[in-house]
């Protein structure tokens, strides 16, 4: 084998789920359920025929206008009032948060986040050479008081101070848990009064089963604090690859500006605008919201059969359950012996930038079928069985 000179962060290959043995049940990947996929065969004919010379083409830096328009109607649903010059289309919402990072972060800068967090969002910001900041949570969201004891203490010492905060606010990835409105209006005073950017990820917003929702950060942001990441991706179909950042317009010019593949792809920003403008989209999230209930239930009442020792708050909404197991247990052990007996959960730990707690693991219910989900958790409980003969201490 040749001596490749690899980057360091290339450098050590990790094992994946191509990995795993074939029959391997996956609860590791928030992917959309493949029955709820919509067919768009309609709008693509239409993007392929009459269209063709917009969608065929390279798109415009910012997007198509049609689009950014359709996302600002879309948005105001939730309170949220922007123009087409404050949208800037992206791949995802995960392309937006790297746009920004490219925007605001030097190497050895530090951003804001919460303990766990996205565990994604952490991988992208390693790859900016980031400081942590990492802020603990409870049932109401980040701690914002343990965050301005943080950043009053580091601005009375004249420390460098944070330019980024990263939160998924709404059903949470990977707690559940939704941010209520009090903290979501102290984050935002502490944004404006330390000037900071908060980077709100609001993949999950709609997917709700029950409960009242809460006005998105941006919402309340009447100061340019706030950019709204978005996608389609899991109110629509991941593999169309259309997300977009809404900010103030010096903001989304310098990220578009940061972009290496130009104009998104403006033959699936083309289905996007036809499914928003006939309503399907909404259609669409109705009948998710349906299913991914039944998958949340079928999953929760799986895990009290077969792994009865676990605590698990039920989200109102989303893809993932949270699993926090007793204290002591070795998550990723319990990963490792999943794998073995067929099934593939994520470790918690990867949800903490710094050392996290190694007693939790996270599942989600999106993928698969309720009897895939009852067959994958009675292979995690015969591990968690395997995992208690091994440590003697969690009988």
């Amino acid at each position: 084998m040749e001596n490749f000179r690899f980057a360091r962060q290339a450098a050590i290959l990790g094992s994946s789920v191509f990995d795993h043995a074939p029959g391997t049940i996956s609860l590791s990947s928030g992917a959309a359920y493949p029955p709820c996929l919509p067919n768009v065969v309609n709008e693509a004919i239409e993007a392929v025929g009459p269209l063709r010379e917009e969608a065929m083409q390279y798109s415009p830096l910012m997007g198509l206008d049609e689009l950014r328009q359709e996302i600002c109607n879309y948005v105001s649903q939730d309170g949220v009032f922007c123009k087409p010059s404050n949208v800037l289309v992206t791949y995802g919402a995960k392309s937006a948060f790297d746009l920004a990072l490219r925007t605001f972060i030097e190497p050895g800068d530090k951003v804001i986040v919460s303990r766990p967090t996205y565990m994604t969002a952490i991988h992208i910001m390693r790859t900016h050479n980031v400081q942590f900041i990492d802020i603990g949570r409870d049932e109401d969201g980040i701690l914002t008081d343990e965050l301005e004891a943080t950043l009053h203490r580091m601005e009375k010492n004249a420390e460098s101070m944070p330019k980024v905060f990263f939160d998924v606010p709404d059903f949470h990835n990977p707690t559940g848990i939704t941010t209520t409105l009090i903290r979501r209006q102290q984050l935002l005073q502490l944004a404006q009064r330390y000037n900071f950017v908060i980077c709100e990820d609001d993949p999950y917003r709609r997917i709700r089963f029950e409960g009242e929702p809460v006005p998105p950060i941006k919402s309340l942001d009447d100061s340019g604090h706030v950019i709204g990441l978005g996608t389609v991706s899991k109110i629509l179909a991941p593999g169309l690859r259309v997300g977009w950042a809404i900010g103030d317009y010096q903001i989304v010019r310098r990220m578009a500006m940061q972009k290496s593949d130009g104009g998104s792809n403006a033959f699936a920003q083309r289905i996007v605008i036809q499914m928003l403008q006939s309503g399907r989209v909404n259609e669409h999230i109705t009948e998710l919201i349906q299913q991914m209930r039944i998958h949340r239930d079928v999953m929760v009442n799986e895990f009290s059969e077969h792994i009865p020792e676990a605590r698990i708050r039920a989200p109102q909404g989303g893809y993932f359950l949270w699993i926090e197991l007793p204290e002591g247990t070795d998550g990723e052990r319990l990963v490792e012996l999943g794998i073995r007996e067929g099934v593939e959960v994520s470790a918690g730990r990867l949800s903490f930038p710094n050392d996290g707690s190694a007693n939790f693991i996270r599942a989600a219910f999106s993928f698969t079928s309720e009897r895939e989900i009852e067959e994958a958790i009675a292979r995690l409980g015969r591990a968690w069985k395997i995992l208690k003969s091994e440590q003697p201490k969690l009988n």
